[in-house]
């Protein structure tokens, strides 16, 4: 399983404005996670369609885990019954799981 050429590319994607519009595009073909693919081979990434989905679905899976996870202070102050605002965007996650993550809502 190429796990690691899929994290590579997705780390050169968010170093490289260009690439970012490149894979802007590839996803906006019929066929995207083909496309996305593509690119990244194009790159010199070799992966398939399923593992850059794993991977996604993966990161995306971390992240709605630890937007939804409180510290001790935020369990202490909710196990007492107290909860100030400074908590609850804190508790529900500020701006959404999704959007606070800067995760686009893409058709996959």
């Amino acid at each position: 399983m190429s796990t690691q050429a899929v994290n590579q590319f997705l780390q050169k994607v968010s170093e490289d404005p260009q690439l970012q519009e490149e894979l802007a595009k590839a996803l906006d073909a019929e066929n995207d996670r083909q496309a996305a693919t593509e690119l990244a081979t194009k790159h010199g990434y070799q992966f398939t369609p399923d593992e850059l989905w794993a991977e996604i679905q993966n990161r995306q899976s971390q992240v709605q885990q630890s937007e939804g996870e409180l510290n001790e202070e935020e369990l202490e102050a909710v196990a007492g019954g107290f909860c100030t605002p400074a908590i609850i965007p804190a508790a529900i996650g500020a701006g959404g799981a999704l959007g606070a993550a800067g995760i686009s809502r893409a058709k996959w």
